[in-house]
């Protein structure tokens, strides 16, 4: 009788397995891949996590002895995990250097909000050690977005949540005290901000647990504690993610917004404050399309406010002039800026692909380059105030560092002088960077517009310091998100496996400008998955390997790729190609489009990505594209994972797909963790789910 193991892992992370293989299940798995018995896991299930060691007397008795708490077992490797998770231990930073502050998490069975005086920027040195916890909240059972400081009244803002779902809200922490206070009670706040003299604060609020929503902008009084609707959007124009910049007069508000509910068609509006019942007006030219504009902190002399967007088809910074009521373009960059902050000189710009980025100092007078540096691997600014800079840098071979640049003018030029203030030391990237990054070119099958040649795909190689040995290798492919040129924990802990990872940055990825990123536009699970195809024959090549030697894998979007990748039908798109992987793992992914659409918090994105359910083509097309819809092509392993609070990504997705899969006699290996959203949070959790995906991989690499 077809069989899964859906493991649900409790908030604690201890795990109980609903079903477990049967004796006689066991027994056959030497005939698993030629008979498709649908026994899942093949072979014992190791508990999750691992329970004290025994004592002694118990050594002897033939049972294997428990592993070392938070590692994960593969084969004959043991797995340290504690390293990756919190051996650098701090992220999700939020820089104030105005008021010279930073909030971030440190990440650990707990995950702790600090906070950390900076003193002197122009002497300092950041020791993430000694900041001080803020508040007595475990932030791995709850999500935090954001946090601004409200240094008039040491008041301290988060955008958070209450229990990993996702329904974002404001929370205020007082000073001298631990608690948050709750602010506001709606569905999810798109984003928020505080004016300049921080008298007012204004957010954009979403009503409705489910599309059709209403989104309307507040406006709080600070000093009053009192609040009132500015405006709500309507289909013509929908308020959406994005800074909330109010003007230096506060007189106006300026947000992002979308024309239709189209992300391709993102706008800035401005709003008047001071006269709530005037429309909305446009700022960036509304027939242009464009993705995601976002707005930089802070006014340029006073009144030029200064954003990124692609309306040349790439991400470059332009200004709008309050006064003049005009938009100029600054940069003309034939690569997309990645990050950007004003400084007193003009802006600090990112800008690159994948492969190599540039950063520079950009007079938003002339446009021109005051300075220019190449820097491996990608960098985000974390903020930026008068002369000064902090930066984030992280590449596959460098795990975090922080740079303090200070961007001062020097008899006619301008100099940037740059000063690490954070970085790990040797023995820990030793331990946690077990990768070597390779950048590679992967022709796929059509042909380049831009060149008339085929087209190549980005890609990085992540080899493994010790792979396994060559009659045992295994290759997984990265089903989407993949290209990027930073450092990934998961990734790195399955090169320390010794499993050969090839991370392709397909059609739709961030990047490459904007015509590349809309290739997949409307034909999600399409020519996207076909990219994936042609990684793996070269793969194949490549590492002198059997199809059933490569896997898939992904999370979100490459959650569902993963699961369209194994269940496609080669009529798609009329390219009549598919391809054989040999096992996926597809976490916190979707299954059916339409449902995904009905459930999740981001419609929009379907919509644009796949196609409108409400007219019946694209309701066709939408279970056409639906892996659950195909489950009886699938004819590999797979493994889902997912948080069962997730309202990203919602979990009915992988339970049933899993459900679906099981009834049709295919082997596949459900875990749910309890009490997590769309990202799997707290060392405990971590490790344990690290030992679901090595038994599951264990179990296909010793029975091919």
């Amino acid at each position: 009788m077809p069989r899964r193991d859906a493991v649900r892992l409790s908030a604690l992370g201890v795990a109980t397995p609903r079903r477990t293989a049967s004796a006689h299940c066991a027994r056959a798995l030497s005939g698993w891949l030629v008979a498709g018995l649908a026994c899942a896991p093949p072979i014992a299930a190791t508990p999750y996590p691992t329970a004290e060691p025994p004592a002694e007397s118990e050594a002897d008795d033939g049972r294997v002895p428990a592993r070392p708490p938070h590692t994960a077992q593969f084969g004959d490797r043991q797995i340290a995990l504690q390293p990756f998770v919190s051996g650098f231990p701090y992220g999700e930073f939020s820089v104030d250097l105005k008021n010279e502050v930073m909030f971030y998490l440190e990440q650990g069975s707990r995950y702790t909000l600090r906070r950390l005086e900076l003193g002197d920027l122009n002497s300092t040195s950041v020791d993430l050690g000694q900041g001080t916890p803020v508040t007595d909240i475990d932030w791995s059972q709850r999500g935090l977005r954001a946090v601004k400081y409200e240094a008039s009244r040491r008041r301290t803002w988060l955008l958070a949540d209450t229990g990993n779902d996702e329904r974002w809200n404001l929370f205020a922490l007082e000073p001298g005290t631990p608690s948050l206070q709750p602010v506001t009670d709606t569905d999810y706040i798109y984003g928020f901000g505080l004016s300049d003299d921080e008298s007012k604060l204004a957010y954009i609020g979403r009503a409705g647990a489910r599309a059709p929503f209403e989104t309307c902008v507040f406006v709080r009084d600070l000093a009053a504690g009192t609040e009132k609707k500015l405006i709500c959007d309507e289909p013509a124009l929908r308020f959406t993610w994005g800074t909330v910049q109010f003007s230096p007069d506060n007189r106006e508000l300026y947000v992002v917004a979308q024309r239709d509910g189209d992300r391709a068609r993102g706008q800035i509006v401005r709003l008047n404050v001071a006269k709530p019942d005037d429309r909305p007006r446009f700022v960036t030219d509304r027939e242009i399309p464009r993705f995601s504009p976002w707005l930089l902190e802070g006014w340029h002399r006073g009144e030029e406010l200064v954003f990124v967007a692609d309306d040349d088809g790439y991400r470059n910074v332009y200004v709008y002039s309050r006064k003049l009521d005009k938009v100029r373009q600054i940069t003309r960059f034939v690569d997309d800026v990645t990050t950007a902050a004003l400084v007193d000189e003009g802006v600090f710009v990112a800008h690159g692909t994948p492969k190599q980025t540039s950063i520079e100092v950009v007079d938003l007078a002339s446009g021109s380059s005051a300075v220019r540096a190449s820097v491996a691997g990608d960098v985000t600014v974390l903020d930026a105030h008068g002369e000064h800079i902090m930066w984030a840098r992280e590449a596959p071979d460098l795990v975090f560092e922080a740079v303090l640049s200070r961007a001062s003018r020097a008899e006619q030029a301008v100099e940037l002088r740059n000063r690490k203030v954070v970085a790990l030391d040797e023995k820990l990237v030793g331990e946690v960077v077990q990768c070597r990054a390779e950048a590679v070119e992967i022709p796929t099958f059509d042909v380049d517009a831009a060149t008339g040649k085929q087209r190549l795909l980005h890609a990085f190689v992540l080899h493994p310091q010790s792979p396994l040995p060559s009659e045992e290798t295994l290759v997984m492919v990265r089903a989407f998100y993949g290209g990027a040129n930073e450092y990934n924990r998961d990734d790195q802990v399955l090169c320390a496996a010794g499993i050969t990872l090839i991370s392709p940055a397909v059609r739709g990825s961030w990047g490459f400008g904007r015509s590349f990123y809309a290739l997949n536009d409307k034909d999600l699970g399409g020519d996207e998955i076909v990219d994936l195809f042609h990684v793996a024959r070269w793969a194949e090549r490549r590492f002198e390997v059997q199809a059933d030697r490569v896997g898939v894998y992904g999370r979100s979007h490459g959650g569902y790729a993963t699961m369209r990748a194994m269940t496609f039908p080669p009529e798609t798109n009329d390219r009549q190609d598919s391809y054989p992987f040999g096992f996926g793992l597809a976490e916190a992914g979707f299954s059916d489009i339409e449902a995904f659409y009905r459930a999740s918090n981001i419609p929009d994105w379907v919509r644009l990505e796949a196609g409108d359910p409400a007219t019946p083509e694209g309701k066709a097309k939408l279970a056409e594209r639906s892996p659950i819809n195909h489950v009886d092509r699938l004819s590999a392993p797979i493994f889902l994972l997912h948080g069962a609070n997730d309202q990203r990504v919602p979990v009915a997705g992988s339970r049933a797909f899993a459900k679906r899969a099981e009834a049709a006699g295919k082997r596949v290996v459900y875990v749910e963790v309890e009490g997590q959203g769309h990202h799997i949070e707290g060392l405990d959790r971590i490790a344990a789910a690290f030992q679901a995906r090595f038994d599951f991989l264990a179990s296909y690499r010793n029975l091919r």
